[in-house]
């Protein structure tokens, strides 16, 4: 079971990078027409190929939502949803049990989309245009640019390294919805399910506006998945904004799993 396991999450990890190339290869040829001398075409493109950019394709959309939170879930998903878990549990302890998943859960997530952002920066880096560094680029500032540093390999840094997280913790939350259901295909749908619900719920929100339209960008979880592409209600937001909402949704997002992982646990222990 191990063995074949393995082998199930390379095909996974394997099939959503070659997305990746996919993906990146079709914004290129999209973008051909940028000029070769403008510094900032590999942070433009590399900005593209995110989630909720210009250039996500559909089925990168849906490759990302789908197999990004179930690549370290699955095998848990699969251990609850058979008749191993008791098994499992009386020689590990519920204790144990929890912390594994949700550890490969979320750093199974972090790293695969890590993978995927090195893919496109090196497809990108070959491809259209090298990564030029930017010590102090006031010129962002000019254009109005979502950053969160003015040194330009800081901010390509940190946004790498906060959307990584975000998606480990939307990861996190699908893996708590997935243990209240019981069929292993509906599990592993959850992701798109959810995060195209959250988006249209987003959509349908902003029409409304006013106080409920500014409330509801607490759950809009492209805050955590992507905050630079996130249209905040700021004029050329500062970077604290960012951070400000990145910190707001996480701690939603947390706090909600969180509350379902112990929801779940309790019904199940009281169950015997």
């Amino acid at each position: 079971m191990l063995t074949k396991t393995k082998k199930l999450f390379f095909i996974a990890a394997a099939s959503y990078l070659l997305v990746i190339v996919g993906q990146t290869g079709y914004a290129i040829y999209d973008n051909l027409p940028v000029s070769k001398s403008n510094n900032y075409a590999f942070d433009y493109l590399f900005d593209m190929v995110q989630h909720d950019g210009a250039n996500e394709t559909t089925i990168g959309e849906i490759a990302i939502y789908l197999l990004v939170p179930m690549i370290g879930a699955a095998l848990a998903i699969y251990i609850k949803n058979s008749h191993e878990l008791y098994s499992i549990v009386s020689r590990i302890g519920w204790s144990r049990f929890f912390r594994k998943s949700i550890k490969y859960t979320f750093w199974s997530a972090v790293i695969l989309y890590w993978l995927g952002c090195l893919l496109e920066m090196l497809i990108i880096n070959i491809f259209y245009h090298p990564f030029v560094y930017q010590p102090f680029a006031r010129d962002i500032l000019i254009r109005g640019d979502g950053y969160f540093s003015l040194n330009n390999a800081v901010n390509l840094l940190i946004k790498t390294t906060l959307n990584g997280f975000g998606w480990g913790i939307f990861a996190l939350f699908i893996f708590s919805l997935a243990l209240f259901v019981k069929k292993n295909s509906l599990c592993f749908c959850l992701g798109p399910i959810v995060g195209y619900l959250i988006t249209i719920l987003g959509y349908l929100v902003e029409d409304i506006g006013g106080t409920v339209c500014v409330i509801s960008n607490i759950w809009d979880i492209v805050n955590i998945m992507n905050p630079i592409e996130k249209n905040i209600m700021v004029e050329n937001p500062l970077p604290a904004i960012y951070y400000l909402n990145y910190a707001t949704t996480a701690i939603f997002y947390l706090t909600l799993t969180a509350v379902l992982l112990r929801i779940w646990y309790m019904k199940n222990v009281e169950r015997g």
